[in-house]
């Protein structure tokens, strides 16, 4: 018993091809021929490069990675280009480290409660695939919030601050003092 697939056609060996297949052959190539004619662009896969650094705690707020300046877990990064956006989240080291197609890329670093970021962003070139930037480290400075200011203030601009108010306060004891007619002690 022979079996037809159906429309009649018979059952060809393997490997032969057939006036039908030659047909849809032709056919693929007139389609894909008029859609670049058309101007649509056949997607095609994009090799890689990697961006790579670390996030580390800043002790002394100098933006130079020293010892004992160790890197901050679970730190969000994000990597823009070209309207296409993609965040990814620190190792427990502080490292990152992701595979992007070649651009220019905006990485940015977004702090945690409790820190700031001197420079939050750099730019990181991958020019071919299989390019590495591999050196992008962002320190983190520690920061004391305020309670009802919403916000996070570093600890030197508290400290600028105080003395400006302690500096309006001994000038507003001077001219107390003169505009009393009293003499300010030697």
């Amino acid at each position: 018993m022979t079996c037809l697939p159906q429309g009649g056609d018979s059952v060809e060996p393997e490997g032969t091809v057939t006036k039908r297949t030659s047909l849809i052959l032709l056919l693929g190539i007139l389609v894909l021929f008029a859609a670049l004619s058309a101007g649509v662009h056949v997607a095609t896969a994009q090799s890689e490069g990697r961006i790579a650094g670390i996030v580390y705690h800043d002790k002394n707020g100098n933006g130079t990675r020293e010892e004992g300046e160790e890197g901050l877990a679970d730190v969000q990064v994000k990597f823009d280009s070209g309207g296409w956006s993609t965040t990814i989240t620190t190792a427990e080291n502080g490292a990152f480290s992701i595979q992007l197609n070649p651009a220019t890329w905006t990485v940015t670093v977004i702090p945690p409660s409790g820190y700031t970021a001197p420079e939050p962003s750099t730019q990181a070139y991958i020019a071919f695939a299989g390019d590495a930037v591999t050196n992008i480290e962002f320190g983190l400075v520690r920061s004391t919030a305020l309670p009802a200011s919403g916000g996070v203030v570093s600890a030197p601009v508290i400290i600028a601050g105080l003395f400006g108010v302690m500096v309006i306060g001994v000038v507003m004891i001077i001219a107390g003092r003169r505009q009393a007619g009293k003499d300010l002690p030697a």
